[in-house]
C-alpha cells in the first residue's frame, strides 16, 4: 500500500514525525519555530538505514512552504517528481543542498542508504521577516539543484551536535538559532537585504528595555520563549531579538543565561540548596545541566566553585 501524508498531523506540514511517517523511515526532529500553531521553520534529521533505500511514494498535499534537504552523505541515486514531472535522477554528492516549493505535489525516490538534514520553511514566515525590517517581499526562495551550501552546513552539524529539543531549559536560543537559520535562507536565496534607512534604526525603547528585563529576571524558573518576551515588548520575535542586541550588547539568549548563572552563584554562596534544586529555581533544567552550563560559563563546576568562595 503507498504511504500517504497524515493531514491530521502538524496540521498537515511536512516536516518532523509527519515527515518520517510519510516516507517511512527515521525522523528525528531537531528545531521547531513556530506562530499560533504553524511552523515558521523547523528542521528534522531523517536516517535511511535500508540499503534498497524507499520507493516512490503519494504526491505530497500542497502547501505554502518550501522543503531543503542538506545531505549528510552521499545518496547513491535519487529520484524527484514535482507536479508529475521529471526533474532529477542520479547520484547526489555529500554536503550538498535542494530545495522544492511545496506548493506543487511533489514524490520521491531514494535508492542506497541515506542521512540527512531536511529544514521546512513557511512562507509566511519570510514575508513577515521583510514586512518587519521593511524589505522588498520576498518573491521565492531560489536554489540551484543540489547547491554546495558550507554555512548551511555549519549550522546543521552545530544543530546535531547539541540538537536545541534536547535542552528544555534554552527554548531562547532554540528561537535564536531558527530565526538566524530563517534569515539565512531569506539573505541567500530570496535576496532580502536590509533597506539604508532601516540601516541606523535604534533598539528597544526604555519601556520594552525595562519589561524585558522584568520578565527576564522575573520568570528564571519557567520556560520563557522569544515569543514570550518579545509579546510582552509588543514586538514581533525577529524584530525583538534584533533590538534587544542593539540595546543589551548581546543575544536574549546570552543574556538569560548569564543572568540564570548569577542567580544560581547567589545560591551557591547564600545557602546549603542542593544543586538540583539550584537548578531548578534558576530555569537551569537538571543538574547535569545546570553544571554543564555552568562550568562552560564560569570554567568551574558548581560544587567546586561552592567549595572555593566558602573556604
Amino acid at each position: 500500500m503507498t504511504p500517504r501524508l497524515d493531514k491530521a498531523a502538524n496540521r498537515g506540514e511536512l516536516h518532523g514525525a509527519t515527515l518520517g511517517a510519510y516516507l517511512g523511515i527515521a525522523a528525528q526532529p531537531i528545531l521547531r519555530l513556530s506562530d499560533q500553531g504553524r511552523s515558521r521553520l523547523a528542521v528534522t534529521r531523517l536516517t535511511l538505514t535500508d540499503p534498497r533505500g524507499y520507493d516512490r511514494r503519494a504526491p505530497t498535499e500542497p502547501e505554502d512552504a518550501y522543503s531543503l534537504t542538506y545531505k549528510l552523505r552521499p545518496i547513491e541515486r535519487l529520484e524527484v517528481w514535482q507536479n508529475g514531472r521529471y526533474i532529477q535522477n542520479g547520484g547526489v554528492a555529500a554536503e550538498t543542498a535542494k530545495m522544492i516549493d511545496l506548493s506543487e505535489p511533489s514524490q520521491s525516490r531514494i535508492t542506497g542508504l541515506s542521512d540527512s538534514v531536511h529544514v521546512y520553511i513557511g512562507k509566511f514566515a519570510l514575508d513577515d521577516l521583510a514586512a518587519e525590517i521593511g524589505a522588498r517581499k520576498i518573491d521565492r526562495l531560489r536554489m540551484p539543484s543540489n547547491e554546495a551550501d558550507p554555512i548551511l552546513g555549519q549550522f546543521c552539524r552545530f544543530m546535531l551536535a547539541s540538537p536545541p529539543e534536547a535542552e528544555p531549559a534554552n527554548p531562547l536560543f532554540a528561537d535564536q538559532l531558527a530565526l538566524s537559520l530563517l534569515t539565512y535562507f531569506a539573505e541567500r536565496y530570496g535576496g532580502l537585504s536590509l533597506p539604508s534607512t532601516k540601516a541606523s534604526a535604534g533598539g528597544l525603547a526604555p519601556w520594552q528595555e525595562r519589561r524585558a528585563r522584568e520578565i527576564i529576571h522575573s520568570r528564571l524558573a519557567t520556560r520563557m520563549t522569544m515569543a514570550d518576551v518579545a509579546g510582552e515588548c509588543r514586538l514581533t520575535p525577529s524584530y525583538f531579538a534584533k533590538a534587544f542586541r542593539q540595546t543589551f550588547g548581546t543575544t536574549p539568549h546570552r543574556y538569560l543565561t548569564e543572568v540564570r548563572i548569577n542567580e544560581a552563584k547567589s545560591y551557591l554562596l547564600n545557602s546549603q540548596l542542593p544543586l538540583a534544586d539550584i537548578a531548578l529555581l534558576c530555569g537551569l533544567g537538571d543538574q547535569s545541566y545546570f553544571t554543564r552550563v555552568f562550568t562552560a560559563a564560569v570554567g568551574t563546576s558548581p560544587g567546586a566553585w561552592r567549595r572555593a568562595t566558602r573556604s
